[in-house]
């Protein structure tokens, strides 16, 4: 499980899911695009959508309304943030959004914690509009390589 230890402030980018707001710590995004094809894969856990390939890597893209327990309703205008574990990485998962919304700043008290949502969530950006799941990284690497995590 991630935890909450954010500097006095962190950047964010947040994102709509279906109905939700999720966000992303900047660090661990490396890319964000549209694609113009998603392959289905096989033999990978049922919350990945299908792969793309990125710099001849094939990268599992995980669909972030399925993952929210929202019915699949992805496009192909839909947008796939690129994530990876350190930023100077290559995309090790792909995660489908319908929508990237802003960058945003979190303060110090911006991030409340909350108990760890259905292992996917680490907090909640308090300090915007409408509330935002930060998503734990490491919990969606996990999923999209067909690991649960403890």
């Amino acid at each position: 499980m991630g935890t909450i230890n954010p500097p006095s402030t962190a950047m964010t980018i947040v994102c709509r899911i279906g109905s939700r707001f999720v966000a992303l710590p900047m660090q661990t995004v490396v890319h964000t695009a549209r694609f113009a094809e998603l392959t289905p894969a096989s033999d990978v856990s049922a919350i990945v959508c299908g792969v793309v390939s990125v710099h001849s890597a094939t990268v599992p893209v995980i669909d972030g309304r399925s993952l929210l327990g929202e019915p699949p309703g992805y496009d192909l205008g839909s947008y796939i943030l690129l994530a990876a574990s350190d930023i100077d990485q290559p995309p090790e998962i792909g995660l489908l959004v319908d929508e990237v919304m802003s960058i945003h700043r979190v303060g110090a008290d911006g991030l409340a914690p909350v108990d760890h949502i259905d292992g996917i969530s680490c907090g909640v950006i308090r300090d915007l509009p409408q509330p935002a799941l930060l998503l734990d990284v490491d919990e969606l690497f996990a999923l999209a390589h067909g690991s649960a995590r403890d």
